[in-house]
């Protein structure tokens, strides 16, 4: 081969060398720059370096805090996680190639380790031959530096030391940038902490106010009752003869002689109200006034129950099943008894079921109903309008709750999810309602909103998750034909537990008008839902206790409460569960009251 020939084929071999040289590093840089997690950009980075150049070893160091030390923070392969494991760190400036490096802030290149007398041997890293160490530096301020290093002699030409040094500064950029991201996303984080920190503070506060508020009035009752009960004891003793046949009479002086021993003061208290005239002693002392005294203590307790209640109970573990939203709704809209006409309830037909809890549903409908409501308080023609209707995407259900009240102003549109804060001042309300229905939602992976116009009205729009029903296989009839009864209101839910029990080979059947029903001694099971439209259900079961079929009634309820709960049992009844939504639930719940009722 002719010389000229050899000389053309180095330089081309050169020029091929070069132009992988300047792909291979526009692939590092590429890669590099899209990782912002430093803890995930430093070990991709040593892996494309040594896949993409074909080195021995790659690995990154970066400068400590306090400037004296280079400290690995990711190498290629189980040297570097031996090193990393070890913490390894070299001296800023020590007898080392990233030392000189990041002391020199310049590029430090053995091309035989073996004759390098600036130069760490590193034992787990035995195969070294040559060794490259580049720094990386941001505005002249190094900031760690990247160790090459190869199995060859010589492994490193005045193109590779460009390339990687290019390489070096990309990777320099974006470790800064993923530094300032974190250093955001940490001051983010501080802020986050102090703002909630401050509102956990503010919401104490509050707290300890509003039940300050309310705990207030009942020290000054308790001290006019004691006080006036006393005086009416001491004064009932003082007009009945000592020697009164009546147990009671006896009683009353017994007990005005023990106080007397406690509180001479009584006698003479007694005499200044004898004369006092009869419309001033009314005033001072009477039954009416310890009764109102009762009834704020008594209304104090309640709001200060309130607030537990809804502190608590929206933190309760749910038990989020299938549920017919519609039906949940409607419950609550018997339950709260608003007047006729107004509320109108707009349901899309064919609606899925939507996973909730029924029971924490339920507060979350009395809770934006009664906040619709109320803001209607001045409006002559009150209306409220619920929406129900699936998302385009059938994911989700939306309950749009509109009421043209009086609106929010824009300034507390952010604030009415805040705990304890109120619109509406501070006499019954706890501010918890709307907080306590965004922590039930969420906890479902559902959410509330809201939009507003002052002077419009507002709208407070439910969103639930469908809920994933697997289909049940049609099991074979029912062979027993049992006959069922439902007494309910001519609702989806009876529709659907109808035909659910008919499809299974049972006898099923509704009441009549009026929840009216006969033969009952042809019934097996009476299904009763405890939430009727036009009738109290107690007065209903009362009926068929009456009749003498009390034991085959099982009762169904969206929201069972304990206190309802106590009067059925108290009534003979034995079946008494939540409202089943699905075939399965409600085919189960059926089958095993039959079987308790026989």
């Amino acid at each position: 081969m002719e010389q000229t020939q050899i000389k053309d084929n180095v330089t081309l071999e050169q020029a091929l060398r070069r132009a992988n040289l300047l792909a291979a590093a526009a692939q590092v840089s590429q890669h590099i720059t899209q990782i912002m997690n430093i803890d995930e950009l430093l070990p991709k980075t040593v892996d494309i370096i040594c896949e993409a150049y074909d080195f021995y070893y790659a690995g990154v160091f970066l400068i400590n805090e306090t400037g004296d030390f280079a400290v690995l923070r990711a190498g290629r392969g189980a040297p570097g996680r031996i090193m990393m494991e070890n913490n390894h760190k070299l001296a800023v400036g020590g007898n080392s190639m990233i030392g000189a490096c990041t002391a020199l802030n310049q590029a430090r290149i053995s091309l035989d380790v073996d004759t390098e007398k600036v130069w760490y041997p590193n034992p787990v890293l035995p195969e070294t031959r040559s060794e490259m160490a580049l720094p990386l530096a941001i505005g002249g301020k190094v900031i760690g530096a990247v160790t090459v290093q190869s199995v060859e002699a010589a492994a490193f030409s005045d193109e590779d030391v460009a390339s990687l040094q290019a390489m070096a500064n990309q990777l320099a950029i974006a470790i800064d940038n993923a530094r300032q991201r974190r250093e955001l996303e940490e001051a983010h984080a501080e802020l986050l902490r102090a703002k909630t920190f401050e509102a956990i503070a503010t919401a104490t506060g509050d707290a300890i106010h509003w039940i300050g508020n309310k705990a207030e009035p009942i020290g000054g009752s308790v001290s006019r009752i004691r006080s006036d009960a006393k005086l009416l004891l001491a004064g009932a003793a003082s007009l009945l003869p000592p020697d009164h046949a009546s147990p009671l009479a006896r009683l009353i002086h017994t007990e005005a002689a023990a106080l007397a021993q406690t509180e001479p003061q009584l006698a003479a208290e007694l005499d200044k109200l004898g004369q006092l005239a009869p419309d001033k002693l009314g005033k001072r002392l009477s039954l009416a006034s310890i009764l109102d005294d009762l009834e704020i203590i008594e209304d104090s307790a309640r709001l200060i129950l309130r607030v537990k209640e809804d502190l608590i109970g929206p933190a309760r573990e749910q038990a989020p099943r299938p549920t017919m939203v519609e039906d949940v709704l409607q419950d609550t809209l018997i339950g709260l008894a608003m007047p006729a006409g107004l509320v109108t309830v707009k349901s899309q037909p064919g609606l899925p079921l939507v996973l909730a809890d029924p029971i924490q549903l339920h507060r979350v409908f009395v809770n934006l109903l009664n906040n619709a409501n109320e803001a209607m308080l001045n409006q002559p023609n009150p209306q409220i309008t619920v929406a129900i209707a699936p998302r385009p995407d059938n994911k989700f259900v939306e309950v749009a709750i509109t009421d043209n009240g009086s609106g929010i102003a824009p300034g507390g549109m952010d604030k009415i999810w805040i705990t304890f804060h109120t619109t509406k001042g501070i006499k019954g309300h706890s501010g918890l309602g709307l907080p306590a229905c965004k922590l039930i939602l969420k906890q479902l992976g559902g959410d509330v909103t809201a939009t507003s116009a002052p002077g419009q009205g507002s709208t407070f729009t439910v969103t639930l998750p469908v809920a994933a029903v697997v289909p049940t296989k049609p099991d074979a009839p029912n062979r027993s034909r049992a006959k069922i009864l439902l007494i309910d209101d001519n609702d989806r839910w009876r529709n659907f537990a109808v035909n659910t029990l008919a499809n299974a080979g049972y006898k099923a059947a509704a009441c009549g008008e009026n929840y009216s029903f006969d033969a009952l001694d042809q019934v097996d099971l009476i299904v009763v839902d405890d939430n009727l439209a036009t009738s109290d259900a107690l007065a209903v079961l009362n009926a068929i206790k009456n009749r003498q079929a009390i034991s085959k009634v099982l009762v169904v309820s969206s929201n069972p409460r304990v206190e309802r709960t106590k009067d059925r049992m108290l009534l003979g009844i034995k079946n008494l569960l939540p409202k089943p939504y699905s075939t399965a639930g409600l085919l189960n719940a059926v089958s095993d009251a039959l079987k308790q009722s026989h």
